[in-house]
């Protein structure tokens, strides 16, 4: 599946980092009001042309929240990346450069745990995840953007450029919010930190520990460590029915 322009690859994977500098309206969003992040994506859609998108701020090295706006299927996705540990839009971070997927359904595809474990029916075939990264030269992540296509449709290398540019201004927006101190406003309700500390007083154990059997029993169970934290936070879920290998 070669493509011409200045793309690497992780070995033969479809997921690639694309060498670049630096490393919208979606189809269902988070609710009708969308944060100023998102309201950026919008204006940018019509040149790139996407179906989802999303934008993620980095809370830890653990964590990312949705901002307000962001397309609920790829917020699923994003959850099932941190649940699972593995990921495009970890990757992304990891690398600090775009990671492109042609096809998440193709063969070769480099994370085979997350694509059997997300919903059968989520519904983008192409996808460009970018990390938002603070100013050199620490270049520390600041949150993430993703962009989908229902359809095998992969993203240029052209695309690429604009999404890297709308990456730039974004993680300058990420910035100039946080010191404001308005950002939280628009980020989703977080209820994992919760379960995490009623997780270690449970089961005496650190976070680290307390984080991994969580994502045992998320994966286990078909759902992700979020929706998990919520059902617990919201009484839905008694912690009494859970196995978490204590």
């Amino acid at each position: 599946m070669s493509r011409p322009g200045p793309v690497r690859r992780p070995g033969d994977t479809v997921g690639r980092p694309a060498a670049l500098d630096n490393g919208c309206h979606s189809c269902g969003v988070h609710s009708s009001a969308a944060s100023p992040e998102l309201d950026l994506c919008a204006a940018v859609e019509p040149v790139v042309g996407w179906d989802r998108v999303a934008v993620a701020v980095v809370v830890d090295p653990e964590r990312r929240l949705p901002l307000v706006g962001s397309d609920l299927a790829l917020q699923r996705f994003n959850n099932f990346q941190e649940s699972l540990v593995q990921g495009p839009c970890r990757d992304a971070l990891q690398c600090g450069g775009p990671v492109l997927v042609d096809d998440l359904r193709a063969e070769d595809t480099p994370w085979q745990l997350l694509l059997s474990s997300a919903p059968r029916d989520f519904p983008v075939r192409s996808t460009a995840s970018l990390p938002l990264l603070g100013p050199a030269p620490d270049r520390v992540p600041l949150g993430v953007l993703s962009v989908g296509r229902d359809r095998v449709a992969p993203f240029t290398l052209t695309d690429v450029q604009v999404l890297q540019r709308l990456a730039d201004v974004l993680a300058r927006l990420l910035l100039a919010r946080s010191s404001r101190g308005d950002l939280l406003a628009d980020v989703a309700p977080d209820e994992l930190p919760v379960l995490l500390g009623m997780l270690r007083v449970r089961l005496d154990v650190d976070e680290a520990v307390a984080l991994a059997r969580l994502r045992g029993y998320a994966f286990a169970e078909g759902t992700t460590i979020q929706e998990v934290a919520a059902d617990v936070v919201a009484g839905r879920l008694d912690l009494d029915e859970v196995d978490l290998g204590r």
